[in-house]
């Protein structure tokens, strides 16, 4: 165990924050409230996960857009897997999703995987992606959560497991902890991450417009212009990521029509 390893007692460690020590200011006065805001963050909600909440403000943020819009919650085949829904008048707006597990993202990957083209001229495309005869296409996931780790962060691998010996020894484990006993540490973890104290926290009593969920859009894109303004470099190096796509064609099927045709002959031994 890391404490252990330093001469420290993990159950003894103070549960309570340090003293904060007094911080060199950022030169920049706005871009330093921004960095260490005088309040602190409230603790998640319950339906925002162990894993951050993006994928629960998305959904927040994307049915604030609409009057009148819900939230619907679908459970997948298992608790790993969850499907979501902004409905306006009954009728889904956006779709979102979340996949905990590489089993999971596996069977989402193929869900995802573009149809085969069939060898035969005129042929319908088949695999994964064919859709049923005469059902109307339903509307495609504008996001979805991966994660390895089954359950989200607080089962991930860095956290204490309930085979670490320290914790075998504070409950009496005689033998190797099963999946029930290792399901019951999770929820305990759990609960710790949704009920830490809030002692001490500070409100702001500035107002802000475009809350979602205590996340001022307005406040966040303003001190970004700020930022690119003083710096002279553009929000799209500043703030955001960049990819360049590479196309290649190896590994994909490049031939024509005629020329499949010349290939199923000869492969069962006529020709032209």
């Amino acid at each position: 165990m890391l404490a252990e390893s330093r001469g420290l007692n993990f159950f003894d460690i103070p549960k309570t924050a340090p003293p904060s020590p007094t911080l060199t200011p950022f030169p920049d006065p706005k871009i330093h409230d921004f960095l260490f805001p005088r309040r602190r963050s409230r603790n998640p909600p319950r339906e925002a996960g162990t894993s951050g909440g993006l994928l629960h403000h998305i959904l927040q943020s994307r049915a604030a857009q609409t009057p009148g819009a819900e939230i619907v919650h679908t459970r997948g085949r298992n608790v790993d897997v969850a499907e979501y829904s902004v409905v306006v008048n009954g009728e889904p707006v956006f779709r979102a999703a979340r996949y905990y597990g590489f089993r999971n993202i596996q069977n989402l990957v193929r869900r995802l995987k573009p149809a085969r083209p069939s060898r035969m001229p005129g042929g319908k495309p088949f695999g994964s992606a064919r859709k049923p005869a005469g059902k109307a296409a339903s509307l495609e996931h504008s996001y979805v959560e991966v994660m390895a780790c089954p359950g989200g962060c607080t089962n991930g691998g860095g956290q204490i497991k309930v085979d670490d010996p320290v914790v075998m020894e504070r409950r009496n484990y005689s033998g190797k902890p099963g999946p029930q006993e290792q399901k019951d540490w999770l929820a305990e973890v759990d609960e710790a991450y949704f009920s830490g104290e809030e002692v001490g926290i500070e409100v702001s009593e500035e107002t802000f417009e475009h809350v979602v969920g205590g996340i001022s859009h307005s406040y966040i894109n303003d001190t970004l212009a700020h930022w690119a303004e003083i710096t002279g470099i553009g929000l799209d190096r500043l703030a955001f990521t960049s990819y360049r796509e590479v196309i290649s064609d190896v590994g994909k099927d490049t031939a024509t029509d005629t020329e499949r045709v010349v290939q199923l002959a000869g492969k069962i031994g006529g020709g032209w």
